[in-house]
């Protein structure tokens, strides 16, 4: 019976040497957010890359023909006649249509992911990590969420390329070059910089400047997001994979009668990494049998950590979230009114970005500091796995130097005979 339940429904993580698509829940006011912000964003959040794509391209070019951040730029700024004259109706109520619908299947199909990511989860015993070809490698490791959003932060597309998100990292590649090239942005940061703010007012159109917040805030949450996710399901792959080559039948508990000459029980604690799987294959390489050997993955505790951002149960805390959705508003907010203030829409961008950053992230942290069950800012890190290793008296020192050099959190051993 759990044969075809497996196959009704599809397994959490589908991989092909450029990409991959993991089924992750994800709360569907993000995807809708995004949409919102950007249509089409919301979409690649949720594992449709096609969709989304199209819905950018389609931002793109009726945007552009409707003059839609133009009015919006004339209406900010109270020049009310101007956004009426300037605004094209023949693509304004076309895109109306599309804008709303948007931010509605992002959040449909969001919720209908979430329901057949349980039924997966259910239902799927293992799952394949590395997709090799002639032209590219890609295997399931853990990866550092910080680390991508840095590189998406220096420049869109670093961050998925670190991920491995090979066609999302040409296609933000592609799209963050033609409207830094038709907004005129790095022209207009070039005046900011050498002081000529009216130079950098008069340059920079705002037409595509004004798609800008969106997309570097887009970018950023979707290399974050993703590498979180990564970690997940890393964690999740290697504790299918433990549960299958590592708990034998065969192990002797510890109260029930040892074998002779082994009446040793070491103990050991780990986070998930491949660090794991390094030490159990060190350990059969001296002469430990799998049957003497048992690896026990664990569910963390997380009953205080439904936060707004409960996409992220994984990492236990994200500060990136609320922190990218603050700064692409007031970065946008900021582009909007530089244009009329004295250091010009760059720098009152930036000033956005950074204050709508670190707001979010106060929020969070204010919100998150009563939660004590959360691991914050260097508090000691969860046991994930247990590992028990049943040896003779002579090997246990040996094993736990094995087991010290693996990075175990903690390491313990049990002798029977001795009570």
């Amino acid at each position: 019976m759990a044969q075809q339940l497996t196959k009704r429904y599809s397994h959490l993580m589908h991989s092909i040497p450029s990409n991959s698509s993991i089924e992750y829940p994800i709360n569907p006011w993000i995807p809708l957010w995004w949409s919102a912000a950007f249509p089409g964003y919301g979409h690649c959040m949720i594992n449709y890359p096609l969709i989304g794509y199209s819905l950018i391209i389609f931002e793109f070019t009726v945007n552009n023909l409707a003059k839609i951040n133009q009015a919006i730029y004339f209406s900010m700024i109270g020049n009310f006649q101007s956004a009426m004259d300037v605004i094209d109706l023949r693509f304004f109520y076309l895109y109306i249509g599309v804008y709303v619908f948007t931010m509605f299947d992002s959040y449909r199909r969001c919720v209908d992911m979430n329901n057949n990511y349980v039924l997966s989860y259910r239902t799927t015993t293992l799952t394949k990590t590395t997709k090799a070809s002639s032209f590219s490698v890609n295997t399931l490791n853990k990866v550092s969420p910080i680390t991508a959003t840095y590189w998406e932060m220096i420049m869109p597309g670093l961050g998925s390329l670190y991920l491995n998100h090979l066609i999302s990292f040409f296609f933000s590649v592609v799209t963050w070059t033609i409207t830094i090239g038709f907004s005129r942005f790095y022209v207009g940061l070039y005046y900011t910089c050498i002081g000529d703010f009216e130079k950098a007012k008069t340059v920079i159109d705002p037409q595509w400047y004004l798609f800008i917040p969106s997309i570097y805030g887009g970018y950023v949450y979707f290399a974050y997001s993703q590498a979180v996710i990564t970690n997940f399901q890393f964690k999740l792959s290697q504790s299918q994979f433990l549960c299958s080559e590592y708990q034998s039948a065969a192990f002797i508990m510890p109260l029930a009668p040892a074998e002779e000459g082994k009446s040793v029980y070491i103990v050991a604690s780990f986070e998930h990494s491949t660090a794991i799987e390094l030490a159990l294959t060190e350990l059969e390489q001296t002469g430990i049998q799998k049957s003497d050997m048992f690896a026990l993955p664990l569910r963390i505790r997380n009953e205080n950590k439904k936060l707004f951002d409960n996409a992220h149960y994984s990492d236990g805390v994200s500060f990136i979230d609320l922190s990218t959705i603050m700064g692409s508003i007031l970065m946008l907010v900021g582009g909007i009114y530089g244009f009329v203030l004295k250091q010009g829409p760059v720098l009152w961008a930036l000033y956005g970005l950074v204050s709508g950053g670190v707001l979010g992230f106060l929020i969070k942290w204010l919100v998150i500091k009563k939660l004590p069950s959360l691991d914050l800012f260097g508090r000691t890190r969860p046991t994930e796995v247990v590992m028990m290793i049943r040896c003779s008296s002579e090997d246990d020192e040996r094993i736990k130097d094995i087991l010290w050099h693996n990075k175990a959190l903690g390491v313990t051993e049990y002798n029977p005979m001795n009570g």
